[in-house]
């Protein structure tokens, strides 16, 4: 699955971010000034965190937007998804619901990638933030898996000679089988029920394309299954 974006597209959602975070600055900054009122009622101050939850969101929502496009600055380096996903666990922790079980399967001795870590950062929070939603209400079990694996078909680094297969699975409520690519539109969520961006898996879909790798996934009832498969840093 690959995504594609033009310069016009990039600007745009760059400046649009720019804008955006420094408007909701100003609200963070008069609604601090506003909660440090001692003599405010109780309503009043549970009125104004809402507000300040809702500026809170809204940079969240821009800052994934922003991870959509191209970086303006690209670092490449060696990545030990191992380490790298151990450092990312607190954050999946803050998002976990209290009847989800979280699971890692990640043996050592795997071959690291070469990558945009700030990149491969946000498309791995984003695949577990959408199966930790998957499971949120109901509980369940999300599951972190990563093994060498094979080149994919499809791939556009066809001289890599090892590559790595990061699995995120849920037994959520899975996705209908007739919205195929359509999950990978920005804006787009299956869920209804629940507050949802749409953005996580354009953005684990962007940095497929960008690394030259491949996501895919299966999903049934109890059963969904992300997969996102990157060269290794030999090839």
């Amino acid at each position: 699955m690959q995504i594609e974006h033009s310069e016009f597209q990039d600007q745009l959602v760059r400046g649009l971010s720019h804008r955006m975070n420094n408007i909701l600055t100003i609200f963070h900054g008069y609604i601090g000034l506003l909660l440090d009122n001692k003599r405010l009622d109780k309503g009043t101050i549970d009125g104004l965190g809402r507000i300040q939850d809702g500026a809170k969101a809204a940079c969240d929502l821009m800052d994934r937007a922003n991870s959509l496009v191209r970086p303006s600055v690209v670092v490449w380096r060696e990545v030990e998804l191992r380490e790298f996903i151990e450092m990312l666990v607190p954050s999946f922790e803050e998002i976990r619901g209290s009847k989800t079980e979280l699971i890692l399967d990640i043996p050592e001795g795997l071959p690291s990638i070469w990558a945009d870590a700030s990149r491969v950062r946000s498309g791995i929070f984003e695949l577990v933030r959408n199966a930790l939603e998957a499971t949120y209400l109901q509980g369940g079990t999300v599951r972190i898996e990563v093994r060498a694996g094979e080149r994919p078909a499809g791939t556009s680094l066809m001289e890599a000679k090892e590559w790595v297969s990061l699995r995120v699975m849920d037994d959520g409520p899975g996705i209908a089988e007739n919205l195929g690519d359509r999950v990978y539109q920005p804006f787009y969520s299956t869920k209804k029920n629940q507050p949802s961006a749409g953005l996580g898996l354009a953005v684990v879909a962007g940095v497929a394309s960008q690394h030259g790798g491949v996501l895919r996934y299966e999903s049934k009832v109890g059963a969904t299954t992300f997969e996102l498969i990157l060269p290794g840093h030999a090839g």
